[in-house]
């Protein structure tokens, strides 16, 4: 049996919820289970409230999460390693996705005993020859996104839109800037627009972001937007008018991911940092039509 481990944030668990789904394709018996830790820097299971898909809490998923939390245990070694080798020997082990986020085929294949896999598996081909399915179960309730939001919608499919996502705030965490948050610097978006109005006629840039300031100081010509509607537990409306524009500037994340991702437009344009990481560079974590732009 293969369990996949859904954590963190909203685009974190669309990437693992769709990696699912190509294991159960290939596995019928995997499994999710939802990491209740993700309650405490997150705002929890974000997949039922966006997209319908509920997590069923059973006995065996119970059982599950807690043989999980027992082999994941990392503290008093002395005790903890000898019951994670009867374990291991069991059949029961942890499968953690490695350090440079490649996609690696292994993965995908169906496991002996019980395996829980951890990771962000945001690759594309994890789940491309799925790509209908996931597109079908990720499908927005739009009675949910109140008036606002459709006005900003309205005005997103009036122009030539370009969705800029910037994110800042964790990213500039002390805990998180040398890994994640040096990479969009002012010049790589400067650079991205001046891009994007090479390919594009006459567009019109709408920022998404969790720092207004930062951006209106920057970024203040006719020709952009801020749309400044959706915090906290109504973030993920924001992916959704992302996924309506006609093309996308993103960060390095999983939200600027998949929000460009679910854009259905054949010939939308997406523009990426090329280092995802700090002086990181991952060859499977965009899919291969998007620009990606070097250090600026």
């Amino acid at each position: 049996m293969d369990v996949v481990i859904i954590f963190n944030g909203l685009g974190n668990q669309m990437s693992q919820y769709a990696f699912y789904l190509q294991k159960k394709q290939i596995s019928s018996t995997t499994r999710f289970l939802f990491s209740k830790k993700s309650y405490k820097i997150h705002n929890g299971y974000e997949l039922e409230n966006v997209f319908g898909i509920r997590y069923q809490d059973s006995l065996v998923n119970k059982l599950l999460y807690f043989i999980y939390q027992i082999v994941n245990y990392k503290k008093l070694s002395f005790i903890s390693k000898p019951i994670i080798a009867i374990f291991n020997f069991l059949g029961i082990a942890i499968i953690t996705e490695g350090d440079d986020y490649n996609f690696k085929q292994e993965y995908l294949q169906p496991s002996k005993g019980i395996k829980f896999y951890v990771g962000g598996w945001h690759s594309e081909k994890y789940f491309g020859n799925i790509k209908d399915l996931v597109l079908n179960t990720f499908q927005f309730n739009e009675e949910k996104i109140g008036a606002k939001n459709v006005d900003a919608l309205t005005e997103i499919k009036k122009n030539l839109s370009v969705s800029v996502h910037v994110r800042r705030g964790d990213f500039l965490d002390s805990n998180n800037y040398n890994k994640f948050g040096a990479v969009c610097t002012l010049n790589y978006f400067v650079e991205a627009i001046k891009k994007m109005k090479t390919l594009t006629k006459e567009p019109h840039f709408f920022f998404f972001t969790n720092d207004v300031e930062w951006v209106k100081n920057n970024f203040n010509q006719p020709d952009f937007t801020v749309v400044n509607i959706n915090t906290a537990n109504d973030s993920w409306k924001d992916m959704f008018l992302i996924s309506n524009c006609s093309h996308h500037i993103n960060s390095n994340g999983s939200f600027s991911w998949w929000s460009s991702w679910l854009n259905k437009k054949k010939n939308k344009i997406v523009i990426v940092p090329k280092n995802f990481m700090v002086d990181k560079y991952f060859e499977d974590v965009y899919p291969e039509t998007w620009i990606k732009l070097s250090d600026y």
